[in-house]
């Protein structure tokens, strides 16, 4: 009752009271009243459809001192998110079909749904193509090297044009680690000021222009994570106004 609902799919914001019967939405309406029934008050609290995380790490196999399923699962859901993607840079990397069922299998019981994106290269080591056609068939939805950028833009051709077939995205890390060097800020004025080295914003540009190149020319589907720069967004725009079939994201602190 008295909840502030959003729904994202009417473009609507409005208060109504709302009945759930064994888990499904049966009433939307001003003031509803059932008797027996537990209520729950969302006064000055927001009821929407579930969020979804596409760029996630729950760290598990090999780093469960960080994260595991289960608890990554947990925060999802009091934060809520019903929906997770999470990527595969753990330890070994999520790169063959077992791998992708041993979440799936893992994740059967928890509260919330999760996707998992394979590798697009063989122990993110950006030079064999991963088994992509065997994760996908398990249950991948994706394939990244995240953390990594498959730096050999032929690796890249090979995998657009391979995952056409699946229309599926690939999520390739935005960086140019030449470029990138040890950079602990942005490079610019201040960076010099506190002594700093600095990583400059064509590090991320340049690499996302090499990337839609390769889209544009395979005519792949490709996802650019964690934009952080303005030379991005305007390099996005750009090829997705010439046709390509690019989406983004960007994160919190960027």
């Amino acid at each position: 009752k008295n909840g502030i609902i959003i729904d994202p799919y009417k473009n609507k914001k409005y208060q109504n009271d709302i009945f759930l019967e064994n888990g499904k939405i049966r009433k939307i309406s001003d003031s509803i009243e059932i008797d027996d029934a537990l209520i729950i008050d969302c006064s000055k609290k927001i009821i929407t459809s579930g969020f979804v995380d596409i760029h996630a790490h729950f760290r598990e196999p090999g780093q469960e001192n960080k994260e595991t399923l289960e608890t990554g699962s947990l925060s999802a859901m009091a934060g809520g998110f019903t929906d997770v993607c999470i990527m595969p840079n753990t330890s070994p990397p999520i790169d063959n079909p077992e791998s992708i069922r041993f979440i799936l299998d893992k994740t059967i019981s928890l509260p919330i749904n999760i996707y998992p994106i394979g590798t697009i290269t063989k122990g993110q080591l950006g030079k064999e193509i991963s088994e992509i056609s065997e994760m996908i068939n398990s249950g991948a939805i994706a394939i990244s090297d995240d953390g990594l950028p498959v730096e050999n833009g032929n690796v890249l051709r090979y995998a657009l044009e391979y995952t056409k077939m699946f229309d599926i995205p690939v999520i390739n890390h935005a960086e140019d680690v030449c470029l990138r060097a040890n950079g602990l800020m942005n490079e610019g004025y201040m960076s010099t000021i506190l002594g700093l080295d600095g990583n400059p914003d064509i590090a991320e540009s340049t690499m996302i222009f090499r990337d839609l190149s390769i889209a544009e020319y395979t005519g792949g589907r490709i996802h650019i994570p964690h934009v952080s720069s303005a030379k991005s967004v305007e390099i996005i725009k750009e090829f997705k106004n010439r046709g390509v079939n690019v989406t983004a994201e960007v994160t919190p602190h960027h």
